[in-house]
């Protein structure tokens, strides 16, 4: 983590001419003329409908892949043909639920082909304290809407940066831009040959095998099930036996998973472009800093619980439940265009978390620090930045810009956010 502190802006002093923005600028507007500019242009027209910010699909088809994963068949509730997105790009799902307001991204499995018979195609994993996939897995059913942003992510293969020979290399609900990939080669819309090794549990657990089975009856595509139950592991020797020239890699899991495939990649001395990965578990892991407290009071009655059977296992919970204690909360104070809010934050939840906890709704897509869609500006205090996440411009960068999905407070803050 790097840290960036702003401290030339005290906290309640000349704040003025920031408070007075929305007068003046109202001032400035009652001086021009009342005849309108002309936005009608036929091209703008053309676009927002093509490519429209918002979206409203509804739920064609559920298959409960595992005991865990279901895929959902989306489509555009109002019949038309859905946005065209690149494989390997995702949707932001929005929903309001208790009164916050939350955003989750979620790789499309289907290809860009079946956005022209309006089907969009995802998968969600249930997990232990995930609020958003929980909700999804648990509720949604066929015939209910979902809102979402459109297609967005640069996770895309690319004619002129990429290596003809493609190594995907996923776990989990990572398969699912790969999938797009093999359906874009399979579908001859992809000019790439295609290698994927998915690292699964066991058997049982591999979701799109029909489907993936299938892919890999074309020459181009190859698909390697990596069974984790029977000692096998992705290394260079696996992936050199499948593949003889030279290739780009795209790899989807989580932070240790990618990690592990830096390491081992690390010995062939491949090119830094050769190298496409996103860390899929940093989109939703926020879903377990939401239910803090819940898993502090839990912390407590189970150390109440452990007390009563050996001093030294008491011993042992006071020092959790101290270490517990020990996580700072900070005031925000956040400006949007038309209102001001004051709220809490732990020092170990993103700003953008805290946001949506009090239902203020700030933009936001990838949760992942790459599109930028959730730039807001740091007024004042100090903040700390999820480095290896950290893809802001360096006029952002020098201008005090920051994406509150991969940022967490160390002090009190002072931010500005474009809703």
């Amino acid at each position: 983590m790097k840290e960036l502190k702003i401290s030339s802006f005290p906290p309640n002093n000349d704040f003025k001419k920031f408070k007075n923005i929305k007068s003046n600028r109202q001032k400035i507007i009652d001086r021009t003329s009342e005849s309108k500019i002309n936005n009608n242009y036929q091209m703008n027209i053309i676009a927002n409908k093509t490519y429209p910010d918002n979206l409203q699909l509804v739920i064609k088809n559920i298959i409960e892949e595992t005991n865990d994963i279901k895929t959902y068949y989306l489509a555009n509730l109002n019949g038309n043909t859905l946005p065209i997105f690149k494989a390997g790009q995702y949707i932001t799902l929005l929903f309001d639920i208790n009164n916050m307001h939350f955003s989750r991204p979620y790789f499309l499995s289907s290809s860009p082909n079946d956005a022209i018979n309006n089907v969009y195609r995802i998968s969600v994993k249930k997990r232990d304290n995930g609020i958003i996939s929980n909700y999804i897995y648990d509720n949604l059913k066929i015939n209910d809407t979902i809102n979402c942003l459109n297609a967005s992510g640069d996770f895309n293969l690319s004619i002129i940066r990429d290596k003809k020979q493609i190594v995907g290399i996923c776990h989990d609900i990572g398969i699912c831009p790969m999938i797009s990939f093999a359906r874009g080669i399979y579908e001859k819309n992809i000019d790439k040959l295609l290698t994927v090794f998915y690292v699964v549990k066991n058997i049982d657990s591999v979701i799109y095998k029909n489907e993936l089975n299938e892919l890999a009856k074309n020459p181009n595509i190859k698909v390697v099930i990596v069974d984790k139950s029977k000692n096998q592991k992705i290394d260079i020797s696996l992936i050199k036996s499948y593949v003889t020239s030279k290739f780009t890699v795209f790899s989807c899991g989580n932070r240790e998973f990618i990690n592990d495939i830096k390491k081992e990649l690390s010995s062939i001395n491949l090119d830094a472009k050769d190298f496409r990965y996103e860390i899929v578990n940093s989109i939703v892991e926020e879903d377990d800093i939401i239910n803090e407290e819940v898993n502090i009071t839990n912390t407590e009655n189970e150390a109440q619980n452990i007390t009563e059977e050996t001093k030294e296992d008491e011993n042992n919970v006071e020092q959790i439940i101290k270490e517990e204690e020990k996580i700072n909360e900070y005031n925000i104070k956040v400006f949007t265009h038309d209102n001001e809010y004051n709220i809490k934050c732990l020092e170990n939840e993103t700003i953008l978390s805290a946001l949506e906890k009090n239902n203020i709704k700030a933009r936001s897509k990838c949760r992942n620090g790459k599109c930028g869609y959730c730039r807001t500006l740091l007024i004042w205090g100090n903040i700390k930045i999820d480095e290896e996440l950290d893809n802001r411009r360096n006029t952002d960068i020098k201008n005090n810009y920051l994406h509150p999905c991969i940022c967490y407070p160390t002090s009190d803050i002072t931010i500005k956010i474009d809703i």
